[in-house]
């Protein structure tokens, strides 16, 4: 198992490698390495996945490997099949390493005394919880909802807000997704052609504040049922937060921020390359200036032996994903998907942002990963084709990639929560968010038929 392990792992550093070198001078010999480590990656992880996972994976291959058969294209199409999602597989193997410099201190303990401190009863207390839940999945995507789940579950506990608690936590971390660099999605901004992540951030964090405020009004307006069954908080006496860390934590997320600002605003590279660039040098520069060596030693060997192998079964899924993706696309078969959508929806831009929000939730249900067909739906789907705008696509997605992800059972975040709070997925995602996400579908839709054309 070990040998399995560093093989792989080894073949993804690999293939890392050869993307920088064919970013900037394309080597044909490189990419076709590339492709076999990802047939190898594959085959290796397929054994390990459930038996849905497996099912729906083996069909999108057939039917693409079908499409290109029927289609007669060359060698090559069928090498870019493969490599049609590598910029998101390298997003998936170097973004992890950004979160490193978050370890090297205990700041998550510092956030807790600090939320004690200032919230008094659970409105503020949840407040806090979703900025810093928001806050931690921005940096570190997944691992930030057990970390925030973990930290603050005894306070929840003080306020009797426990439902409350878990809602909150799925909203926030999900909503990291609408601007975060770390998350898969990202891959929306260096897809779509002219969609810049540096404009859509301004966007991106008034959705999320909005989403923010739309959680916050449905939980008041809970809470109003039954006011005294929530407890009020006195601040603990004889504790205060280590300001000098909050300051230091602070430093490091806007450095890091900037960072990649900078890279993207300068260099003219793909985002996906300037994230895998600052994720590799930046926790590295933050180590040697805090002069913290053993800690960056020890997190690289925590990313090596278990960070890196939770992104096998990414990268499978993604692998299929965007195999299928371009089968449909050289076979003409994408375009007929524009023509699926009724023709009402194409003079209707609310109408058709919310066919597009939900066509990405549904498939959650069945198990589906949302990414999959987000993917898909990027690569095969115009939006001048649908009505839109290339902007009023990329927020249409995301927003579809935030909802489809609250409300589906299967996905990593429900998992980990069911293994922490004793509940099922169900009751972790669809049954805790179901009238949230329809509330989002409205009024999102209408607010990005407006954003979305103004934005170019």
């Amino acid at each position: 198992m070990k040998r399995q392990k560093d093989m792989i792992n080894i073949l993804l550093i690999i293939f890392v490698l050869l993307n920088f070198v064919n970013y900037f001078c394309v080597v044909e010999v490189f990419q076709i390495i590339s492709a076999g480590i990802l047939i190898v990656v594959l085959l290796c992880t397929l054994p390990k996945l459930n038996k849905v996972t497996k099912l729906v994976m083996a069909v999108m291959f057939i039917l693409g490997a079908a499409l290109l058969v029927y289609t007669g294209v060359d060698a090559r199409e069928w090498l870019r099949a493969l490599l049609q999602n590598r910029n998101i597989f390298m997003l998936l193997i170097c973004a992890p390493m950004i979160s490193l410099p978050f370890n090297y201190q205990d700041y998550q303990e510092e956030l807790k005394t600090f939320t004690q401190i200032k919230t008094r009863n659970v409105l503020g207390f949840l407040v806090m919880v979703f900025l810093i839940a928001h806050f931690l999945s921005f940096l570190i995507s997944i691992g930030g909802i057990l970390i925030v789940y973990n930290l603050m579950k005894p306070l929840a506990v003080m306020y009797n807000a426990d439902k409350f608690f878990t809602k909150t936590i799925t909203r926030s971390h999900f909503s990291a997704s609408f601007w975060s660099p770390v998350w898969a999605n990202v891959i929306i901004y260096s897809t779509i052609p002219n969609v810049k992540w540096v404009r859509v951030i301004p966007v991106a964090i008034f959705f999320v504040l909005l989403l923010k405020t739309i959680s916050l009004i449905g939980i008041y307006l809970e809470i109003r049922r039954s006011p005294k069954a929530y407890h009020l908080a006195k601040p603990p006496s004889g504790i205060q937060a280590d300001r000098k860390k909050l300051y230091t934590l602070l430093i490091l997320v806007l450095s890091m921020i900037a960072s990649i600002l900078i890279l993207n605003l300068v260099t003219g590279w793909d985002l996906v390359l300037i994230v895998s660039i600052v994720a590799i040098i930046f926790p590295l520069a933050a180590a040697l200036v805090q002069k913290f060596s053993s800690a960056y030693t020890a997190c690289v060997k925590d990313y090596y032996n278990v960070t890196l192998v939770k992104v096998w079964e990414q990268v499978a899924l993604f692998i299929v994903a965007g195999f299928l993706a371009r089968a449909l696309d050289v076979s003409g078969a994408g375009l007929a998907l524009a023509s699926l959508f009724p023709a009402w929806l194409h003079n209707n831009p609310p109408a058709m942002i919310a066919a597009i929000i939900i066509i990405m939730t549904l498939p959650g249900f069945v198990g589906i990963h949302p990414s999959t067909i987000g993917v898909t739906m990027i690569i095969v789907l115009q939006p001048a084709a649908l009505g839109l705008t290339n902007y009023t696509f990329a927020l249409a997605m995301l927003t579809g990639w935030v909802v489809g992800f609250m409300v589906a059972p299967f996905t990593a975040a429900s998992m980990i929560l069911s293994s922490v709070n004793g509940k099922n997925f169900f009751e972790n995602s669809v049954l805790l968010n179901w009238k949230f996400a329809i509330v989002c579908i409205v009024v999102f839709s209408f607010l990005i038929s407006v954003i979305g054309p103004l934005m170019g």
